[in-house]
């Protein structure tokens, strides 16, 4: 990561030599005592919220850093904006980093770094934009599938259920009507009371032929002797 350093501040200041050899600590404490005994000084403040910035003292950089904002430099100002973008983007706050740069290349055209930064941040922000709409038109879809298989799942279930109750109800008419037929239908006689009846009615004929016999004979005049 780059971070901008006012090289140019002093030519032969210890501070910036030992923070471009690495050593952070002692460019550190070199600017904190400065600070100490020259009191508000942008260019100080400056460096100094630089190197926290690259010993990830974020708090400190951050008040740093915005109190060197009121350098009336533009370079510095432009400088002091970018790293203040840096600084946004190690917290994960893209859109405050995206302003900082914004405002750097506005102090300062012809600085290449807040150029490529503020296009590479802005690209990376629409791409992911895009893949949350494609994410949450995703699940959507999946929403809407889903609602629709269940609602046909349920158009089937009640489908099932009105065909298996109109099969209950005729399958009841059915039982209905064949017990009606069997309780009007005559019973099968046995062989036995079969031919109880049919004694009974040849008796009962016999019984009326003798009638009948007798009540011609009484109503007829029979000749006792026969003429000659």
């Amino acid at each position: 990561m780059t971070f901008a350093a006012a090289g140019s501040l002093f030519a032969a200041d210890p501070g910036i030599k030992a923070f471009y050899r690495g050593d952070l600590e002692k460019a550190h404490t070199y600017y904190d005592g400065r600070l100490k005994k020259e009191g508000e000084n942008e260019k100080i403040m400056y460096n100094l919220g630089t190197t926290a910035l690259s010993m990830k003292q974020f708090d400190e950089a951050a008040a740093l850093l915005n109190r060197s904002l009121a350098d009336d430099d533009p370079e510095q100002l432009a400088k002091a904006h970018y790293n203040l973008g840096q600084l946004a983007l190690e917290q994960q706050k893209a859109e405050e980093a995206l302003e900082h740069f914004k405002k750097s290349i506005l102090l300062d055209p012809d600085d290449p770094n807040s150029k490529i930064m503020f296009e590479q941040l802005l690209r990376m922000m629409q791409e992911q934009q895009q893949e949350q709409n494609d994410d949450q038109q995703k699940d959507e879809d999946q929403q809407t599938g889903d609602q629709q298989r269940k609602d046909q799942d349920r158009q089937q279930d009640q489908q099932q259920d009105q065909q298996e109750e109109g099969d209950r109800q005729k399958n009841d008419q059915q039982a209905s009507s064949q017990l009606s037929e069997e309780d009007l239908s005559p019973e099968e006689l046995t062989r036995e009371q079969a031919k109880n009846i049919l004694n009974a009615m040849k008796e009962e004929e016999k019984e009326s032929m003798k009638k009948l016999i007798m009540s011609k004979a009484n109503n007829k005049n029979v000749k006792r002797i026969r003429e000659w």
